[in-house]
């Protein structure tokens, strides 16, 4: 039997890819044939990404092919793609968040929460974002952490205090905690850099273009906005969108009996604890010591090996760290190579040339908003990241923007922008299908939330970064006679 092709899919593609190829003749004289060939195979593989004539890493595997074809790349320098650090630091964390579920720590840690802080609604929330917030720090699925661990505790949980879509009384608390998760998880998947696949697609092609973001300058960027972010969110939905039971006072009992069931903590438990701890302190510091966060990644998915948590088969089981693995080192090649061949160089030179005279700080908030809201648009975080995060990159470096800021700015855009629509992200189409929460309530409040990050992340994102000293703000291009922002 053939396997299902989507060769409508394919138009798009393939009508603009062959409309920019016949376009060479006219080309700017600063790109090369060369640079101008891959630049058509590349929009046309971030189109068929978005179109899927074929899953993501068919698509790009034919993409390189092809540039091999025509002698845009060497067999070797493809074959070396495979070797990409960020796509391994993404493969080696997905390994570890195996470790997360099939231990039980997860659950365990959840559940320990619940019990100790959770006598009311809102203590409830909060002690449910907290266990959010630990997840992201090493399982950067936000589909594995909610699908896997938080949401099944949630629905149990709100069952058993009454709260059932079934019957019509999810507005009793279940409706409250599931939006409170979804939102939370936007913010835990923004704090880490491991706490989104996509946050490492970015990483990958920003470093493309010679920008540089480790573990460390991440979260020091990420923590403040991110802190004030995790404080308000389930209190504003408390006041927007508010539960009719205000006091759970069962909830200890169910958590108790949760842990009671689940018996002392196992060894495997003990040991992904260990494995855990050892991977931030080694995120934290490890790059004092040489050991970069990659290599961090390998080291804990060999010791959890090593100690049987998890098995081969539970690698070989992560398929979605084998895809993005392959399509993300091919996207990567392409974007690394329109770098050197000088397109991206040219585009960003030539974009500051036009942007001369505008204050890059307000380069920055445009870029931001409008990447922000294109997300409408977009059913996949991936998909968005690797069709506009290099031009956008491209737009601010040429606007004078420091390039750390670009990165971090940019790169928190792309996991924000999940607080959007219910097809925003996997975690949003699978919790917004589950009858708690309204499909009129979800897209309100979603926008509602949308403009709130917007506000932490950009307006006090820009103060903070200011503040610990990732941009340099003296040098305000084109900044007016009155001052600039700050």
């Amino acid at each position: 039997m053939l396997a299902k092709v989507n060769y409508k899919g394919l138009i798009a593609p393939l009508v603009l890819g062959l409309l920019i190829w016949l376009a060479t003749p006219v080309r700017p004289a600063a790109i090369t044939t060369e640079a101008w060939y891959l630049f058509a195979i590349f929009v046309a593989t971030i189109v068929a990404c978005i179109t899927k004539p074929l899953p993501m890493p068919a698509t790009t595997l034919i993409a390189v092919t092809l540039g091999m074809v025509l002698k845009i790349f060497k067999t070797q320098e493809v074959t070396a793609a495979f070797g990409n650090t960020t796509a391994w630091l993404v493969a080696m964390c997905l390994f570890m968040s195996a470790g997360f579920i099939n231990s039980g720590l997860g659950k365990r840690i959840a559940y320990l929460f619940v019990r100790n802080f959770g006598q009311k609604t809102l203590g409830l929330a909060y002690s449910l974002s907290a266990v959010e917030t630990l997840m992201a720090i090493a399982i950067p699925s936000n589909i594995a952490r909610v699908n896997g661990i938080m949401f099944p505790i949630i629905d149990s949980l709100s069952k058993e205090m009454g709260s059932d879509p079934k019957k019509g009384t999810q507005r009793q608390l279940g409706s409250y905690l599931v939006f409170n998760e979804y939102q939370v998880n936007i913010v835990t998947s923004t704090m880490f850099l491991t706490g989104l696949a996509g946050n490492m697609v970015a990483l990958g092609i920003a470093n493309a273009q010679g920008v540089t973001i480790s573990w460390l300058q991440w979260f020091l960027a990420a923590i403040v906005p991110g802190v004030i972010s995790l404080l308000l969110v389930p209190y504003v939905l408390f006041k927007l969108y508010p539960p009719e039971v205000k006091a759970t006072p069962h909830a200890h009992a169910w958590a108790a009996n949760k842990l009671d069931e689940m018996g002392t903590m196992s060894t495997a438990e003990k040991i992904m604890a260990g494995v855990f701890i050892l991977a931030l302190l080694l995120w934290l510091v490890g790059a004092k010591f040489g050991i970069d966060a990659t290599m961090v990644g390998f080291i804990a998915v060999s010791i959890l090996l090593l100690t049987g948590v998890i098995s081969v088969k539970d690698l070989m089981a992560k398929k979605g760290a084998w895809s993005l693995l392959i399509w993300l080192s091919i996207i990567m090649l392409m974007s690394a190579k329109l770098t050197t061949l000088g397109l991206f160089p040219w585009f960003s030179k030539t974009l500051g040339t036009l942007l001369t005279g505008i204050n890059w700080v307000w380069v920055l908030v445009v870029l931001f908003l409008v990447y922000f809201y294109l997300h409408y648009l977009f059913p996949s975080i991936t998909t968005q990241i690797s069709a506009l995060l290099a031009g956008f990159l491209s737009i601010a470096l040429g606007a004078g923007v420091p390039k750390l800021m670009a990165g971090l700015m940019l790169g928190f855009a792309g996991s924000l922008f999940c607080s959007t629509t219910p097809y925003s992200a996997g975690p949003a189409a699978m919790l917004s299908t589950t009858g708690y929460v309204s499909s009129k309530d979800w897209w309100k409040l979603s926008a509602i939330f949308g403009i709130m990050f917007n506000v932490i992340w950009l307006g006090g994102g820009l103060a903070w970064t200011k503040l610990i000293g990732f941009g340099n703000f003296s040098n305000l291009k084109g900044a007016p006679k009155m001052g600039s922002a700050f």
